[in-house]
């Protein structure tokens, strides 16, 4: 008994509970609802996740320095209504992939505009981010209400939807899919090390996934593409970069890493100039999926982000958590929405259960580190 006890304290719950959670999600809601399990289901709920998980891999690396980004939300709807104004009103909806690049540039140019400014308040002034972004996040949802009068602006160019309703042909997505998991599998078996087998068998079988759903289907979408071409960046950066390593040093302790040498005012401007970039793209995948630049659009995105980033065991207090944890915690988030949805479960309950699971989290992190202590 004495050994069970110990063996289950040494455990880090705060990485094997979101797996658990998620599991026991995917099987109810495969019970329960036929439709969960389909090939076009599974499919969408995989674009619906990349927007959360593209948002996520930036509020990682904002979470990982201690700070926050409740703006994020508000700022995609800003920059989905300047990207649709410069199609409607500028006629770049009838200029092809030129119009498209242009008015892409426009959304772009604004969310990094905004993530630059919020970077500098916070890195030059020390304005704690809760209140900037705070802040932000009024104006700039004020903004896009009143540049649209509160409607909606489309429809948008072939071009533009692009990014967030095309998908990669059958015939591509199964030479990727193959080619990614041999890759993947042979540097596993390369590396070595501990856990190589449990983590040669998860590429597998997420393979075999993968390829039973895009290839059943209609192929790879879009944003799922850009979805992982974020990760796989994300993940360099912060595991492979001298970069990544100062983020961790920033969140662990600021005032040694500024003592080390580290230029902690430049680093923290840089991700936010960063999470304006993957805001833009976000704001594009949104746009181009609904075909429209929604004012209202993104509300309480910020929500789904952070509870990704938390669920993934990354620590609110800085310093601790992997990008690769968060990707599983968007997973789970899109799941719990999408089966919650599929039960016509209405949106303000389905609100007051992520607000839990999120406590829930949080909780778990907390314990967690004073056992470690």
């Amino acid at each position: 008994m004495l050994k069970l006890q110990t063996s289950l304290s040494s455990i880090n719950w705060s990485r094997w509970v979101p797996i658990i959670t998620l599991l026991i999600l995917a099987v109810g809601f495969s019970l329960t609802e036929e439709a969960f399990r389909s090939d076009q289901n599974l499919t969408n709920l995989a674009r619906q996740i990349s927007v959360n998980c593209i948002l996520a891999c930036g509020m990682t690396m904002i979470i990982l320095i201690g700070s926050i980004d409740l703006s994020i939300g508000s700022v995609l709807a800003l920059g989905a209504v300047v990207g649709a104004l410069l199609q409607q009103r500028m006629g770049f909806m009838n200029s092809g992939v030129l119009g498209a690049l242009a008015s892409a540039a426009g959304a772009f140019s604004v969310c990094v505009l905004i993530g630059s400014f919020t970077g500098f308040m916070v890195s030059r002034f020390k304005i704690p981010s809760f209140v900037v972004t705070l802040g932000l996040l009024v104006m700039a949802r004020g903004a896009a209400l009143i540049l649209t009068d509160g409607s909606r602006i489309g429809p948008l160019s072939d071009s533009y939807r692009w990014l967030g309703t095309g998908f990669l042909s059958k015939e591509y997505s199964l030479f990727l899919i193959l080619f990614l998991a041999v890759s993947l599998v042979a540097h596993g078996v390369w590396k070595g090390g501990r856990g190589k087998w449990l983590r040669i068998l998860t590429i597998i079988l997420i393979s075999g996934l993968s390829l039973s759903v895009f290839y059943g289907y209609q192929g790879i979408p879009v944003p799922v593409l850009a979805m992982a071409a974020v990760f796989a960046m994300t993940y360099f950066l912060l595991e492979k970069t001298v970069f990544g390593r100062y983020i961790y040093a920033i969140g662990g302790n600021p005032e040694a890493a500024r003592l080390c040498g580290i230029r902690v005012p430049t680093v923290v401007f840089s991700i936010y100039a960063i999470m304006g970039l993957l805001i833009g793209l976000s704001a594009m995948i949104e746009s181009g999926r609904i075909d429209a630049g929604d004012p209202n659009a993104g509300n309480l995105y910020e929500l789904d982000a952070i509870a990704a980033v938390v669920i993934g065991g990354t620590s609110l207090q800085g310093g601790v958590g992997r990008v690769t944890g968060t990707i599983l915690g968007s997973i789970l988030i899109g799941t719990l929405n999408n089966g919650m949805s599929l039960m016509n479960i209405e949106t303000n309950r389905q609100m007051v259960i992520k607000g839990a699971i999120i406590i829930f989290a949080v909780w778990i992190d907390v314990v967690s580190k004073r056992k470690g202590r």
